[in-house]
């Protein structure tokens, strides 16, 4: 039975210089890989988890810089091997790295084969291209609007072109089965505020649904995502990509089967017609406002399968005390991290797009400013002034004014799709995703040299290193969060 014990001392192994031997080196990937998928997580406290996911992720960008540095005992061997350990290694390769990885094994036709675990096809031999994926990219962001609907991004069929195995998608090393949950860090810096608040502590920002969506004779892998206007289907090569997802962990229900999955893509063509908007109160049955974790609720209930129950809440009387006064009342907080912790859930793969600087910068931000939400009184009265200005137009989209339907054509909401929430929380909520945002590139400059210098990881020794906190301590002195 796997522990967190035996995976942790799997990670202090010492990783070897140029003497790295293939066999061995694939061998100690393979393991660290069936412990982690392996390990029961339900009875395990929710920090050591993502001190767990944390430490593996700085360990296989140690491991791949090893393994690119020790270019003479490649060259002097029979670089084949390299492909194969990639390949277990699951980790994205940076444009610098790609560019190392192709010089090492001076071979087109391996190097293409790795660019297909990547996610990305080569032109010259496209008989790697459906294990690649489609190869082409979308401007979408995580929670984020854009011009990219389904109605239009599926007239390129290219989205319909993957690995297709049994019920599922092979991509990216993992085997996507349509309700598979996807807990992921995404790479808009800030997106943590809301999730930083809860208990237990939350494991990533945010929770999408994996389906597999008809239209005319093609199949679209995709992922079912809340964002500030509803729910959309997001082409799953855009979601998985560096720009858009930092980090994602694959869970899945234990009942699952085909007969599931079939009623589960079917659903989630509906909920993509039917959502009007988003909503803050992830407990609410109202089936056309929807949270990211109550799509996954809608999901399964929709298939027959026991959905996830809730375990977070906000629970710090001063959390509580400051959201009241932004008209936030719904503490009972169906979280990302509650799928963990289910007992229905288990882990089955990961994607890890080689951002351990991004992911420890928006940890940091979002524990201190924890902190900070938890031991000071929130001062509206010190918002921006743009705070009032929102608040000010959402009152009149709501009360379909004139002014209000001015406002609707420039910002792309209506009294219909505006998020189903207090206005209050509503207004500043961007505004202070961009504070923490500001912070998290601040201190993601910091955090890089750290880790540079850092043999093993230890999260509480970057916390308390004195460079790191000054950082913190200057871009998080909120004037509505005052002394």
């Amino acid at each position: 039975m796997p522990t967190l014990q035996r995976i942790r001392d799997l990670l202090q192994q010492p990783i070897p210089g140029k003497v790295l031997n293939a066999t061995l080196c694939l061998k100690w990937i393979e393991d660290v890989n069936q412990q982690y998928i392996s390990l029961l997580r339900q009875n395990i406290a929710s920090n050591i988890l993502v001190d767990l996911k944390l430490s593996i992720i700085f360990w296989r960008k140690k491991l791949l810089h090893e393994l690119l540095t020790s270019r003479t005992q490649w060259a002097n061997e029979n670089p084949a091997p390299l492909v194969e350990i990639l390949a277990a290694l699951r980790i994205y390769l940076q444009p610098q790295q790609q560019s190392q990885i192709a010089s090492i094994l001076d071979d087109n036709k391996r190097y293409a084969e790795i660019m297909a675990y990547q996610g990305m096809r080569h032109q010259d031999y496209p008989e790697f291209d459906e294990s690649a994926g489609p190869g082409v990219d979308l401007d979408i962001t995580a929670n984020r609007t854009s011009s990219w609907s389904f109605a239009k991004w599926k007239k390129n069929t290219a989205f319909s072109h993957y690995d297709f195995v049994g019920d599922g998608v092979r991509y990216r090393g993992v085997i996507f089965r349509p309700g598979d949950v996807l807990l992921t860090n995404v790479s808009l810096d800030g997106n943590g505020l809301y999730t930083s608040l809860t208990d237990p502590k939350g494991f990533c920002s945010h929770s999408a649904f994996f389906a597999i969506l008809e239209d005319q004779d093609n199949h679209y892998p995709v992922l079912i995502e809340t964002y500030e206007k509803g729910v959309r289907p997001v082409p799953l090569n855009v979601f998985l990509g560096p720009r858009f997802c930092a980090y994602a962990e694959i869970y899945r229900h234990h009942d699952i089967s085909e007969q599931h999955t079939t009623v589960i893509n079917r659903a989630a063509k509906a909920i993509v017609d039917s959502v009007k908007g988003y909503n803050f109160d992830s407990e609410d049955p109202d089936r056309t406002y929807m949270s990211c974790t109550s799509v996954g609720r809608f999901l399964y209930q929709d298939a027959g399968l026991t959905p996830a129950q809730t375990i977070s809440s906000l629970k710090h009387p001063q959390i509580k005390k400051n959201l009241t006064r932004l008209g936030y009342t719904f503490f009972e907080l169906f979280a990302p991290v509650d799928y963990l912790l289910n007992d229905n859930f288990q882990c089955v793969g990961w994607v890890d797009n080689n951002q351990i600087e991004r992911l420890l910068a928006q940890e940091l931000v979002d524990g201190r400013f924890r902190q900070l939400f938890s031991e000071r009184e929130i001062a509206p009265e010190n918002f921006p002034i743009l705070y009032k200005l929102n608040r000010w137009g959402l009152r009149h989209i709501r009360g379909q004014t004139q002014i209000g339907k001015i406002i609707s054509f420039v910002e792309g909401f209506d009294h219909i799709t505006l998020p189903k929430g207090p206005n209050e929380l509503l207004a500043i909520i961007r505004l202070a995703e961009s504070q923490l945002g500001k912070s998290t590139v601040a201190i993601r400059k910091v955090v890089e040299q750290k880790i540079n210098d850092m043999d093993e990881f230890d999260l509480d020794e970057l916390a308390a290193d004195p460079t790191v906190k000054s950082v913190l301590n200057r871009t998080l002195e909120l004037p509505w969060l005052p002394k």
